[in-house]
C-alpha cells in the first residue's frame, strides 16, 4: 500500500482550505478596485477576478488553471517565474477570437502571512491604441505615395512655366489652375495627417 496516499490527500485538502480562505480574503479588495486585476495561486489556478478584468477578458475565470483562461505562452512564462520567486514582470499578450484583443499584463508577487505565494495580475486594454498605431501607420504609408504625385506634377510645372512656356500665356493659365488643384490635393492630405496627429495626442493625454 503507498503510504502517500494520507499525505498526498491532506496536502490537497490544506490547498483547498488556504484557496477558499484567500478567496474570502481577496474578492472583496479587488473587486472594490477599477483596474481590471486576477490573483493566480501558486498553482497557477485564478482564485479571484474582479468585474473590471472579466469585462475585459471573460475568458478568465475563478477557479481555471489560467492556461485554461488564455493562450499566450508568453504571459503564462511570466507567471510561473514570478511564482517562482521572480520580480514582478510586464508582458502583452493578444486574444485572437471572437476579434482580435491586445493586453499589457503587469505580473507581481504576493506574500500574505499565512498564506502560499500567489501572484496578482493587473491589466491594461491596448486594443485601441495598436488599432490607431495601424492606422496611423498604413495612413503615412498611403498618404506619403499619394503626396509623390501631385509633388512631381507641381515640380513638372514649374519646370515648364521657367522653360518653354515662360511667354504662352494660355499654357500658363492652363498649368496654374492644374497646380492649384495639386495643391489643394496635398493640403487636404496634411489636413488628415494632422487630424491623426491630434488623435494620438487625445489619446496619449487621455488618463
Amino acid at each position: 500500500m503507498n503510504g502517500a496516499g494520507p499525505v498526498a490527500v491532506t496536502l490537497s485538502t490544506q490547498r483547498l482550505k488556504w484557496r477558499d480562505q484567500a478567496i474570502d480574503l481577496l474578492a472583496p479588495i479587488i473587486n472594490a478596485l477599477p483596474e481590471p486585476i486576477f490573483v493566480i495561486d501558486s498553482e497557477t489556478h485564478v482564485i479571484a477576478v474582479n468585474a473590471a478584468a472579466q469585462a475585459l477578458s471573460p475568458a478568465i475565470r475563478s477557479g481555471e488553471p489560467l492556461s485554461r483562461s488564455l493562450r499566450s505562452p508568453d504571459m503564462l512564462d511570466a507567471v510561473a517565474r514570478v511564482l517562482a520567486g521572480g520580480e514582478t514582470e510586464k508582458t502583452v499578450w493578444v486574444e485572437r477570437l471572437p476579434v482580435e484583443c491586445w493586453f499589457e499584463a503587469h505580473v507581481a508577487p504576493m506574500q500574505i502571512e499565512g498564506f502560499e505565494p500567489a501572484a496578482v495580475v493587473s491589466l491594461r486594454d491596448l486594443t485601441e491604441s495598436r488599432r490607431v498605431e495601424r492606422m496611423r501607420v498604413d495612413f503615412v504609408a498611403n498618404a506619403s505615395h499619394e503626396l509623390r504625385t501631385p509633388l512631381a506634377s507641381l515640380l513638372g510645372f514649374v519646370e515648364t512655366l521657367q522653360g518653354p512656356a515662360r511667354e504662352d500665356a494660355v499654357t500658363r493659365n492652363k498649368f496654374l489652375g492644374i497646380m492649384r488643384e495639386q495643391a489643394q490635393r496635398m493640403a487636404r492630405l496634411v489636413d488628415d495627417l494632422l487630424s491623426l496627429s491630434r488623435i494620438e495626442q487625445h489619446m496619449h493625454l487621455r488618463p
